[in-house]
């Protein structure tokens, strides 16, 4: 018996259901012509469920966000042209991540490059560098041979993405018209049909190995038995409750402070590392800290810290510095640690059961660090009390005192995640804590920030400022669509704050036309304008209040709360030099 199919349908159903098969739950499509096989397949899936998001950039970031919050892949379909390109920004952001994404640009035959057709550019490899896998399906062919090609893309394109390197994988799929399913093209035999189902997974991948080199394992311990001091730095990454309980054994036995970026949601588990000093940003800021501390080695885990003084500060005190992760990713400015490949949360395992070499003890420099760690932390309610005037980092500091427990974070760059690292306090409430630091672009973190919300039964809140929030506002499209209750903090010091923090500040002519870029908007019209709940938010009664209230709405509501980046600004000077004063004070003592 003869089956009537439109090939281009036919193929991609046969590609969904075997990305179905492997695990994918979940797409985003934004609409298109040439993509029309793809969506009609993906809108027939009862496997797969899909989002539908105008706005290709936005779509991107937004599956982004679903991938971050499930640690699995989302499927993400364009048509051909620039709409596929409209997904670099976050490619780009979830190949520097490592976060799962299989795009699906969908092209014009070949043929037509380089001709003058319509709607046609060169796809392949679009994203270039920013892929870990590329495929060209070739246009959809009917023999047995192409469907198992097929369908071992797809399952190539999986694992890549989510098991074996981690991150985005670009397959690009050209048709020729007719692209619609009643537009029959073919008549196959049950042989085909049969070929076509998707192929039952036999093998898992064993992403996690215990075979750690042990001459690995040996350098570290050498590194332990002989120097005086050391430290661990824990930078920007998706990190499991059991790396977490191993660093705080290794931490321990060894005495050993953490310096730990606050984006990784350290300092907001329930159970708080003994060994971490919150503040160290502030400590670095004194020229006289190396006096204190001056670590003989450093062992560092996930991307690069938030602090720009980490680095100033390896410039003076030299150490051994050894990065470990399983993908030998180079997270290192400086350029001069050396990179072991291993699973993190292994090698931490191993050293710590490890008795082969003789414990160091480092515990006076420990007890150092946790002493002004604990001093300057008294400073923080007196400096950045928001209960007279709202300022941009004791605004940060009651909106985590206000997120309830077990809560999604996802917070914004520029400001927002520098507040966060710099001034944010040890806070024991499992707050899952969300960022775009891959390449820290202000684009799609609105759209990111819904992605996570999409996915979670939680409150999820977004902090983030008036630049980032316009750059992304289509964003609101999806939050109303889907009603997604996503809770948004919206900051709003009037522009580019953050140019305030660098020397062209000073050039006055120059700053405030090119480099501060006051919007003046109003975000209420704006909100307003996507049906979204917007309120305006004055006091510090009025932030405690509201953001309490509104994570059991499960409603989108933005709260905009306006800020003086000037004043802002110099309570953060002030702080630091508050601090200064007190480490100086401190060393003095300390050296007597």
């Amino acid at each position: 018996m003869l089956i009537k199919i439109n090939r281009n349908c036919f193929w991609a159903n046969i590609f969904f259901d075997q990305l179905a098969e492997c695990g994918v739950k979940y797409a985003c499509i934004s609409p298109g012509s040439r993509s029309t096989p793809l969506t009609y397949a993906l809108s027939q899936n009862k496997k797969i469920k899909s989002y539908v998001i105008v706005d290709e950039r936005t779509s991107g970031f937004f599956a982004l966000g679903i991938a971050k919050k499930t640690n699995s892949p989302v499927i993400v379909v364009t048509t051909s042209g620039t709409a596929a390109a409209e997904l670099y920004p976050a490619v780009i952001e979830a190949y520097q991540n490592r976060v799962p994404l299989i795009i699906c640009t969908a092209d014009r035959p070949s043929r037509l490059r380089n001709s003058g057709a319509n709607q046609t550019i060169n796809q392949d490899h679009l994203y270039n560098n920013h892929t870990r896998f590329f495929y060209d399906t070739g246009l959809p062919k009917l023999d047995l041979k192409k469907i198992r090609q097929l369908k071992e893309a797809a399952k190539n394109a999986f694992d890549i993405c989510s098991k074996q390197y981690i991150g985005p994988v670009q397959i690009n799929i050209p048709f020729e018209k007719p692209l619609e399913p009643n537009s029959f093209t073919d008549e196959i035999e049950e042989t085909i049909l049969l070929e076509s189902l998707p192929d039952e997974l036999t093998n898992d991948y064993k992403q996690l190995t215990r075979s750690t080199e042990q001459r690995d394992i040996k350098l570290v311990a050498d590194l332990l038995r002989k120097s005086s001091n050391g430290l661990i730095t824990i930078g920007p990454g998706n990190f499991s409750d059991s790396f977490f309980d191993n660093l705080e054994n290794f931490s321990l036995k060894y005495s050993l402070p953490v310096f730990s970026d606050a984006s990784n949601g350290l300092r907001f588990k329930t159970k708080p590392l003994s060994n971490l000093i919150t503040n160290y940003d502030t400590l670095l800021r004194s020229e006289s800290f190396p006096k204190l501390f001056s670590p003989k080695f450093v062992l560092h885990f996930g991307r690069t810290l938030t602090s720009p003084k980490l680095d100033v500060f390896y410039s003076v005190v030299r150490p051994k510095g050894i990065i470990i992760n399983r993908f030998a990713d180079v997270h290192d400015p400086t350029r001069k640690f050396k990179v072991l490949k291993a699973n993190e949360e292994l090698f931490l395992e191993y050293l710590s059961n490890s008795a082969d070499f003789k414990q160091n003890d480092f515990s006076p420099h420990l007890k150092a660090l946790k002493f002004l760690d604990y001093e300057i932390e008294k400073l923080k309610p007196e400096i950045f009390s928001i209960s007279k005037k709202i300022n941009e980092t004791g605004l940060l500091l009651n909106i985590i005192d206000s997120i309830q427990p077990n809560s999604n974070l996802m917070i914004g760059n520029s400001i927002p995640i520098r507040d966060l690292d710099f001034f944010s306090s040890a806070v024991h409430k499992n707050i899952n804590v969300f960022q775009n630091r891959g390449a820290s672009g202000i684009d799609g973190i609105t759209s990111t920030a819904l992605g996570i919300c999409s996915q979670s039964r939680n409150p999820t809140y977004l902090v983030t400022g008036d630049l980032s929030f316009y750059y992304d506002i289509n964003s609101l499209l999806i939050a109303k669509q889907y009603n997604i209750p996503l809770i948004t903090v919206l900051i709003n010091n009037n522009g580019g704050a953050i140019f305030k923090f660098l020397p062209i500040a000073e050039y006055k002519n120059v700053f405030d036309k090119y480099f501060l870029t006051s919007t003046n908007l109003s975000f209420k019209k704006l909100t307003e304008a996507f049906e979204i709940d917007y309120k305006e938010l004055k006091s510090q009664s009025d932030i405690l209040n509201h953001i309490k209230v509104s994570s059991v709405r499960r409603k989108p509501a933005v709260f905009e709360i306006k800020t003086n980046a000037n004043y802002s600004l110099s309570l953060r000077k002030k702080y630091w030099k508050k601090s200064n004063k007190l480490i100086e004070n401190f060393l003095r003592n300390y050296e007597a």
